[in-house]
């Protein structure tokens, strides 16, 4: 039994998934069962998409080795796995009053609160496990995203790095280092991380779950990224069902499946078009598993649309159920490889086509994905050959937008601290999108144009410590730069308003922010990347014909922004034109994208039909 129970983790390491599972059932028919095998057949079934049987084969080990750590902890994973957090939660309390000192437990608990977004409780768990010196390197790691999340980017960076000191091939944890040194504007400090993640990505052994979001942000090739997303998807869902596609009927059977339908950024894009759709031709039906903020966009979202189903506390595979039973044609995620996203769903293959669109400027890198929707600039043809799934273009920009969006007065600039006179030069993208480059080459406009400001979003103190910082290396005083404080979307829109010009970035550019800003009647200077994440912002540009503002090159963005900032009649032009084309624009005729959409989504369908997947 131990020897079958070893060479099924031989064959998972292999993802010979279907043969590891065999061979783990074997091992649990022994009569002389180890508990170790049982921990093997439960880990093995959960990453087959067998959550169910996983956590029915670590109960049973349970039953007979009531005190064994490790199938605590296999239990806890599978209760997770079928949506039972709080019963995991129950059991992993239960299990550390009794061994208050294992840091294993207390690791797992932690992991438990931050599935359940309670960082602080996790972290609390998490710091006790990690100050008994016996930790996982996981513990460390998870230990970090609490901190992280509680907005400590100082305590979150070194336990990321105590996570690689305990497993230096720990490859989330060299993601995580990354992500939070870029979070707050730590350069010099992300050089050698950096240099730490990429050696991981060519280390045969190591962990690969490299995740392909934060992967989005780092200075990574298109080639890269499909790798990076091919492996994640291996090894972080199970297997795909092959697709059969027959012959729809003539209304179009269409859902969308994802959780952010509430007070966030795919809401707010995409609140016009569920309202849009052409009833006659296409049923429209969302799944939501993410919060019930009962915000506005919400309950106008859920008003729209034909039928709304909450699969919050259903497992993946129960939902995907719920979703078939439904007799769904194309099913559209909006998460991909986002923070909670649920792909495990559409791996169980509920409608014969699915789509990603827009939550994942990218490839997912999986089977369950059959195509992602772009368009002819940020995934040029001679692109395709990075995307693991069919590139689906609509004739205009990819990103829809809501026509019916808020356009409020802006306030006076005094009120934001900002200067009446100055040149207001704005960024509100997340401060993991800054680079030194970047930066640099605002402060050279800053220099050149003594009456310009720099107004941005930095909500972390060290990060605004670690900009100002820059600044004066620089030489310029700051009182040039601005921060601006975190405000409802309303008022967001309404500040916008007062600025002259919005910088874009690389290599992950301006998605909603640059549509933030040209709906607000301000121009937008762009630089075009190598990657559909940096090519977001030639594509807003193009459908509001400003074309102009894309430059190609670092060097080009530099020229263009110091002529920018000093040219005031200019700025006005480029403002004069959003506001007098603003309802007639490409980028915001939200029932044009939706007649485009829906063309798509119906030939795309029926081409799957005639190839019969």
């Amino acid at each position: 039994a131990a020897a079958r129970a070893n060479l099924s983790l031989a064959l998972a390491a292999q993802q010979r998934w279907a043969e590891a599972d065999v061979v783990a059932r074997e091992s649990l028919a022994s009569p002389s069962v180890p508990a170790h095998a049982f921990q093997v057949a439960a880990y093995v079934a959960l990453k087959s998409g067998l959550a169910a049987q996983s956590l029915e084969i670590a109960e049973e080990g349970r039953r007979r080795f009531p005190d064994d750590r490790d199938l605590v902890l296999r239990c806890a994973e599978g209760l997770i796995a079928e949506r039972q957090a709080a019963r995991a939660r129950a059991m992993l309390e239960a299990a550390t009053a009794r061994a208050p000192d294992d840091a294993g437990l207390r690791a797992g608990l932690g992991a438990v609160y931050l599935h359940l977004g309670d960082p602080a409780r996790a972290r609390d768990q998490l710091r006790l496990a990690t100050r008994s010196g016996v930790a996982p390197a996981i513990g460390w790691d998870n230990l970090g995203v609490a901190e992280r999340a509680l907005g400590n980017h100082e305590e979150a960076i070194r336990a990321f790095e105590a996570a690689l000191c305990a497993d230096p091939r720990l490859t989330p944890a060299a993601t995580n280092l990354v992500r939070s040194q870029q979070e707050a504007c730590a350069w010099a400090a992300f050089d050698s991380g950096w240099n730490r993640w990429r050696t991981l990505l060519d280390t045969p052994d190591a962990d690969p779950r490299c995740d392909p979001f934060v992967c989005l942000g780092l200075p990574t090739s298109p080639a890269q990224q499909l790798a990076i997303a091919r492996r994640w998807s291996r090894h972080s869902l199970p297997p795909v069902a092959p697709a059969i596609v027959t012959a729809r009927g003539e209304r179009l059977r269409l859902g969308y499946v994802g959780g952010d339908f509430h007070a966030h950024a795919t809401a707010y894009l995409m609140a016009g078009l569920f309202g849009c759709h052409d009833r006659r031709r296409i049923d429209v039906r969302v799944y939501s598993y993410g919060p019930d903020d009962d915000s506005p966009v919400r309950r106008r979202i859920r008003a729209a649309v034909d039928a709304w189903t909450e699969v919050a506390a259903l497992d993946d595979a129960a939902a995907a159920r719920r979703i078939r039973d439904d007799r769904i044609d194309v099913l559209v995620d909006l998460k991909g490889h986002t923070e909670r996203a649920r792909l495990g769903i559409l791996a169980h293959r509920p409608a014969p086509l699915q789509l990603h669109y827009l939550g994942f400027p990218g490839t997912l890198g999986s089977d369950a994905i059959d195509g992602v929707v772009a368009d002819d600039i940020v995934v040029p043809a001679s692109d395709e050959r990075y995307f693991h799934e069919r590139v689906l273009r609509l004739p205009r920009c990819y990103q829809v937008n809501d026509h019916h969006r808020e356009l409020p007065a802006p306030p006076p600039r005094s009120a934001l601290g900002l200067p009446e006179r100055a040149v207001v030069l704005s960024c509100f993208n997340q401060t993991c999108k800054l680079t030194r480059e970047f930066f640099g080459i605002w402060l050279e406009a800053l220099r050149a144009a003594p009456e310009a400001v720099l107004w941005l979003y930095v909500p972390a103190p060290l990060a605004r410590r670690n900009l100002l910082e820059e600044v004066g290396r620089a030489g310029i005083a700051s009182s040039r730069i601005v921060f601006a404080e975190r405000v409802d979307q309303a008022t967001h829109i309404a500040r916008l308003r007062v600025a002259d010009l919005a910088l874009d970035v690389l290599p992950v550019g301006s998605h909603t922010s640059g549509s933030d800003a040209l709906w607000a009647g301000v121009p937008l200077l762009s630089c075009r990347g190598t990657t559909f994440a940096g090519r977001v912002g030639a594509s807003l540009l193009h459908g509001v014909g400003l074309d102009e503002l894309v430059t190609e090159s670092p060097a080009a963005y530099r020229s263009a922004l110091i002529a920018l900032a000093g040219d005031r009649d200019r700025l006005r032009h480029h403002r004069d034109h959003l506001h007098r084309g603003r309802r007639d624009f490409p980028l915001f005729d939200t029932p044009g994208f939706t007649r485009d959409w829906e063309h798509l989504l119906a030939a795309a369908y029926d081409a799957a039909a005639q190839r019969g997947g």
